[in-house]
């Protein structure tokens, strides 16, 4: 079986894969997408994953497959009741944590508009909202569902990472919880997670440096 991997690391839904390969130590025949999605993504999107012939353009399916295909060691449980929280969880951070902060990327410019304060101030309500829904879902447990790192939890490197850049570029702060502390810890102790939101965090900051500069 080939594996051929389209990625690209400024991408958020990448992030969570390259959490999920490390932590397996997975080779894969990795591909730098700068532009042109369309020739080998069927949506046009990165991560793309090409099975023998196959694309697979989803970053959850993609994480699911990598699961199946190499277990060992797993971001799953024995347990189905376990496993459908964490799969619930996954979903949450992808739908609300990430999504809410993704509405920041186009207000980070060189020249803002007085409508952008709002708009700014409206986006971080939203994010601190969609926190406390995640954190108050959240077992009183080391990882968003388990006391082990879950496929719920690849997702959160990169959010932790906009997260704190955002916070200084657009001087705005958000209220954290003990359990939202407690967290952030877990993730910036485990080796994997550390490592990619240190990597994340330095690809944010050279874009916006970027942004600011165009």
């Amino acid at each position: 079986m080939k594996l051929k991997l389209y990625s690209n690391s400024h991408s958020v839904s990448c992030s969570k894969v390259e959490v999920v390969l490390d932590y397996k130590s997975i080779e894969i025949d990795k591909i730098e997408a700068i532009n042109n999605y369309s020739s080998f993504s069927p949506t046009g999107t990165v991560p793309c994953l090409i099975i023998d012939s196959q694309p697979i353009a989803d970053s959850g399916s993609i994480v699911e497959y990598l699961e199946a295909q190499f277990p060992t060691p797993s971001l799953l449980s024995k347990d189905n009741q376990t496993n459908a929280k964490i799969r619930f969880m996954s979903i949450l951070v992808e739908e609300k944590l990430v999504a809410s902060i993704r509405k920041l990327f186009p207000l980070v410019k060189a020249t803002s508009h007085p409508s952008d304060n709002l708009m700014i101030s409206n986006i971080f309500q939203e994010i601190q909202k969609n926190i406390d829904l995640v954190f108050k879902l959240q077992n009183n447990s080391k990882f968003l569902a388990t006391e082990h790192l879950g496929l719920c939890d690849c997702g959160t490197p990169s959010f932790f990472s906009m997260l704190k850049e955002f916070e200084i570029h657009f001087q705005k702060e958000i209220e954290k919880s003990e359990k939202f502390k407690k967290y952030e810890l877990s993730i910036l102790e485990h080796p994997t997670t550390f490592k990619e939101y240190k990597r994340y965090g330095y690809e944010i900051r050279n874009w916006i440096s970027s942004k600011l500069l165009a």
